[in-house]
């Protein structure tokens, strides 16, 4: 079931690269927005399946929360949570059986890393494939468009696992 999910998301997600630059054209903001959508959701459907790889990803260093901090990522958290994001996801986090809480959050926290670097990595040839083709200015668009909306929820998510497995350091 996992794997044609994650077909799906790869279909929808290269029809709305292919059928956005046509129709939208590569040098549009909103071909950078809509081409992320795309990528979320191929993210969301494909992440569940490789959330298990390569587990030592997960580890956050002890500089990365004040890295990310200094490139405002814990600013957004915060200002997320100001208008109620964080409690949505965290309650849709803590839904489940068996586990603990903490065990829950951390888990949900490894989901939407892995789903959002992996839109984060879709974006990165499709900015290379948009630079070849001409488009510079909608290479920066998709680049920027990817970093707001797959790195910064990635540092987020590195933050929120650093404070959830060491609240003494917050």
């Amino acid at each position: 079931m996992r794997s044609s999910g994650a077909a799906v998301g790869v279909i929808v997600a290269a029809g709305l690269a292919i059928t956005g630059w046509r129709f939208i054209g590569p040098d549009h903001l909103a071909y950078a927005i809509v081409v992320q959508g795309g990528f979320t959701f191929l993210g969301l459907l494909t992440g569940p399946l490789f959330v298990d790889t390569a587990r030592r990803r997960y580890a956050v260093a002890s500089a990365e929360p004040r890295i990310y901090a200094l490139l405002g990522a814990d600013a957004l958290r915060r200002l997320l949570g100001r208008i109620g994001w964080n409690s949505v996801i965290g309650s849709l986090r803590e839904q489940g059986e068996g586990h603990t809480r903490l065990s829950r959050l951390l888990r949900g926290t490894e989901l939407s890393e892995t789903g959002h670097a992996i839109a984060w990595v879709a974006t990165l040839p499709l900015a290379v494939a948009t630079v070849g083709a001409g488009h510079a200015v909608g290479a920066v668009q998709v680049l920027l468009a990817g970093l707001f909306l797959h790195g910064y929820p990635i540092m987020i998510q590195r933050i929120v696992r650093q404070r959830l497995r060491h609240p003494q350091n917050r």
